[in-house]
Order: C-alpha cells, then sequence, then structure tokens
C-alpha cells in the first residue's frame, strides 16, 4: 500500500509520542511506588520513635514540632479526613501503647491515622506532596518539543507539493512552468535538500525548454524555407501544357505540402504539446481523408476495406487520419503483395498485410527510429507515432501475427 511521506512521518512522531507517554507514564508510577514506600518508612520511623520515648518517660511536648522532623504534618482539611476514613484503603494496621496507628492509601499519598482517648489525628507526608510535578513539566516540555519538531518537518515538506504539481505540468508538456523563480521563494529559499533539488530542477527546466525552443526554431525554419519553392513549383506547374504532366506535378506538389503539415505535427506530438480536439467522426469519412492523403493511384487494388460497421469514434480528426494513414502506408511498405486488408468492426479496426515474421519483438519496432529492415527508407518513427496517438486517444494497439499475416489492432474507445 502507497503512503505519503507526510503520512509516514505522521506515523513516526504519533508513535514517538506514544513512547513518550509510555516511559513517562512508567516512570512516574515507579516514583509513586518509591514515594510510598519511603512514606511508610517515615511512618514507621515516626511511632517506633514516639513508642521508645514513651517508654522512657520522655514524651515529646509538641507532637506537632515532632512529626514535623519526620516529614508529617497535620490534615487540617476536614472534608479531606472524611473522604480518607470513607474511601481510604488500609495498608497496616498496628495496635500501640499510644493508640491504634493504621497507614491509609488514598489517591496514590499515603497517611498516618494515630487514635486513642486522649486524641485522634491524621497526618500526611509534605515532602512527597509534589513529587510528580517536576516529572509533568519535563513531560509537558517533550511534548511541546517533539510537537515543535513535527510541525517544522512537515512544513520544511511543504514545498514538496508545489514542487510536484510543477513537475507534473512540465511532464505534460508545460514548458513554461517557473521553478525557483524570483517570485517563488517557497522552494529555493530553502537551505536544505528540498532547496537543492528544486534549484537544480529549474536549471534542468531551463535548458530543456532551451533546447525545445531551438529545436521548434530550426524546424519551423526549414519548414518555411521549403514551403516557399513548393509555392513556386505549384505556379510553375501550372504553366505546363501537357495535362498528364501538369496534374502529376501538382500531386507532387501537394504531396510534398501535406508531408510539411504532418511534419508539424509530429513535431508538436514528439514534444508533447499537441492538444487534442475531439469531435464525433463516420469511420468511413476518416478513411476518404487517409485515401486522400495516402495519394495512390490505385487505392482500392492496394487497400482492401472491409467495413463490417461504419463506426461512429471520437477522435481528433487529423491525428487519427494520420495514425491510420501510417498503419496503412507501414503495411504497404513491407507487405509481400503490396496490398493491406483493412477491416472495421465493432469495437475494433484491424490492418493486416502479408509478410514474414518479424526478428524481433513487436515493442522493439515501436521504438522511435526503428525500421523494420536497413533497406527501407525513412526515419523508423511510423510505429512509434501510432502508438503515441492511439495512446493519446486513450485507446490501444495490439499486434499478432496469424497466418502469415501481420494484424496491427486498435481497439476503440468511442466515448474518449
Amino acid at each position: 500500500m502507497k503512503s505519503s511521506i507526510v503520512t509516514k512521518i505522521s506515523i513516526i512522531f504519533a508513535v514517538c509520542f506514544m513512547l513518550v507517554c509510555v516511559l513517562f507514564f512508567m516512570y512516574a508510577n515507579i516514583q509513586k511506588e518509591n514515594a510510598i514506600n519511603f512514606v511508610r518508612d517515615k511512618q514507621m520511623s515516626a511511632i517506633n520513635y514516639l513508642l521508645a520515648l514513651y517508654e522512657q518517660a520522655k514524651p515529646p511536648q509538641d507532637l506537632t514540632h515532632y512529626f514535623k522532623n519526620f516529614g508529617l504534618e497535620y490534615v487540617q482539611d476536614q472534608n479531606l479526613s472524611l473522604a480518607i476514613a470513607m474511601d481510604g484503603e488500609v495498608v497496616f494496621t498496628r495496635a500501640t501503647p499510644i493508640g491504634t496507628v493504621k497507614s491509609i492509601l488514598h489517591k496514590d499519598n499515603l497517611y498516618l491515622h494515630v487514635q486513642n482517648v486522649a486524641f485522634n489525628f491524621l497526618l500526611e507526608n509534605s515532602e512527597t506532596k509534589h513529587i510528580n510535578d517536576s516529572l509533568f513539566i519535563i513531560f509537558i516540555v517533550a511534548t511541546i518539543l517533539l510537537f515543535s519538531l513535527y510541525a517544522s518537518v512537515l512544513k520544511s515538506l511543504t514545498p514538496l507539493k508545489k514542487l510536484s504539481q510543477d513537475i507534473r505540468r512540465f511532464a505534460a508538456g508545460n514548458l513554461d512552468v517557473k521553478i525557483c523563480s524570483s517570485d517563488d521563494k517557497d522552494v529555493c529559499a530553502q537551505a536544505d535538500e528540498i532547496g537543492e533539488v528544486a534549484m537544480e530542477f529549474g536549471k534542468a527546466v531551463k535548458t530543456i525548454r532551451e533546447l525545445v525552443k531551438s529545436r521548434q526554431l530550426f524546424l519551423r525554419a526549414i519548414m518555411h524555407e521549403l514551403k516557399t519553392p513548393i509555392g513556386k513549383g505549384r505556379i510553375v506547374s501550372e504553366m505546363v501544357e501537357s495535362e498528364t504532366q501538369k496534374n502529376r506535378l501538382i500531386s507532387i506538389f501537394v504531396r510534398l505540402e501535406m508531408l510539411i503539415n504532418e511534419f508539424g505535427k509530429i513535431e508538436q506530438l514528439l514534444s508533447k504539446s499537441y492538444s487534442l480536439d475531439y469531435h464525433e467522426y463516420h469511420f468511413s469519412l476518416i478513411l476518404e481523408q487517409v485515401a486522400d492523403m495516402l495519394m495512390l493511384e490505385n487505392f482500392e487494388d492496394k487497400v482492401i476495406c472491409d467495413i463490417q460497421e461504419d463506426v461512429v469514434v471520437k477522435v481528433d480528426y487529423q491525428l487519427f487520419c494520420l495514425a491510420i494513414k501510417n498503419l496503412i502506408d507501414n503495411g504497404l511498405k513491407y507487405a509481400d503483395d503490396k496490398k493491406v486488408i483493412l477491416l472495421c468492426k465493432e469495437n475494433e479496426i484491424v490492418i493486416k498485410n502479408l509478410g514474414k515474421a518479424l526478428e524481433h519483438d513487436i515493442e522493439h519496432y515501436m521504438q522511435a527510429f526503428v525500421r523494420g529492415d536497413s533497406k527501407t527508407s525513412g526515419m523508423g518513427l511510423g510505429l512509434y507515432i501510432i502508438d503515441q496517438i492511439v495512446s493519446m486517444h486513450k485507446m490501444s494497439l495490439k499486434y499478432s501475427y496469424e497466418n502469415a499475416y501481420h494484424c496491427f489492432c486498435i481497439k476503440l474507445n468511442k466515448k474518449a
């Protein structure tokens, strides 16, 4: 079971507090028992010495002063005397020549009761009245220190939440996230490990941001420069007298322009800066766009379509068309008979092509810049881009090899 670091620290401090309470409670009980034994000894000493004085016919003139020498004082509170007489527990009773002597335990205090015909008094030990007061003060101080330390640790961990949110936003493609900026001093101002991590991450974010921007600028500059000769080529192609040659030239330049637009989408996709625009479309409409993008002379002959159900899917039109187009293009490229079979069912789209079994697992070919063989042209981004687009739509791409056919199946999520 996963738990946050705050939860773990809270549990640790809770256990520590419980241990402190148990230790202080045990020590307080031991101290009380020692105090009771000490008082009992004092009481016995006071009575024994008093008896010895009476036997020697030298009784003390002032009993109050006599008992004070043993740390015993008269109980003045009549309500307390009554409560002791009713609820007290007799520890021992002794009959002496001066009367009956009782030691009574009441609320963790030991009292001495002396009774005869002439007098009746109750004594308490003044030296052990507040024996646990110092221990209680120490407990309060220890508790305050423990909770202060706990609060200090939690306060030092508070910036981690913001840092975590910034990292998530950065991972989601928000390159403008600001970490350790001049306006944000909660994280970086700390002279601890969290502040150091935030500062290093801020430096990494800045470096990555600069690299991405330089790459985007470079690619956009190339695409911009390419569009100029393509535009001029389109104009020149209109001047060609032969209708067949003119159409071929126009189709070539249209294809080049489409490829440049595709490169732009791929660049956005790879940099995680593409935002999906969901709408519902029939798959037949998507297939028409794919056919236009492929620009094949005999599309129906090369791509055998079996639309068992014209499903409605909620997708980003341009991006999903690019994925289907790349799957068909990939199948045509590697098919032994240069044909692809496309099946559209209720919950899946299957694209099949005839060919030999793969040398490696499909995961190997879904990596970026990996091609099926060295003879095939391209950068090896086909399956990687397809997998990325399918994942962005919260769908899944499955591969299987059945009856000499490579089968790529997109499991549809029509409520994406």
